[in-house]
């Protein structure tokens, strides 16, 4: 059965109702061309790599940053308590 075809109507149609039908089930996707499927999955490849290379990209500069800021805090921290020094100020 094929979405409410009972079997034993497929099995009585002539050439010409076959062809009909099969133009039908073409028209409305219930089969698909294997040439549009592959292509659909070619599409899916490639936004798959072009989303893995865009959380690649993501994860290394999370990481960049992270050097930077601790960078940055470790150079204000050297300042600030070189200024604390020379002013004369208790910690």
């Amino acid at each position: 059965m094929i979405d409410g075809i009972p079997v034993p109507a497929v099995e009585t149609l002539t050439p010409v109702g076959l062809y009909i039908m099969l133009v039908l089930l073409l028209y409305f996707e219930r089969i698909v061309p294997i040439g549009r499927l592959r292509a659909e999955q070619a599409t899916t490849k490639y936004w798959r790599d072009v989303a893995e290379t865009k959380q690649a990209t993501i994860d290394q500069q999370a990481a960049t940053i992270h050097i930077l800021v601790d960078g940055t805090g470790k150079t204000v921290e050297k300042v600030m308590t070189t200024i604390q020094d020379k002013a004369g100020v208790d910690s």
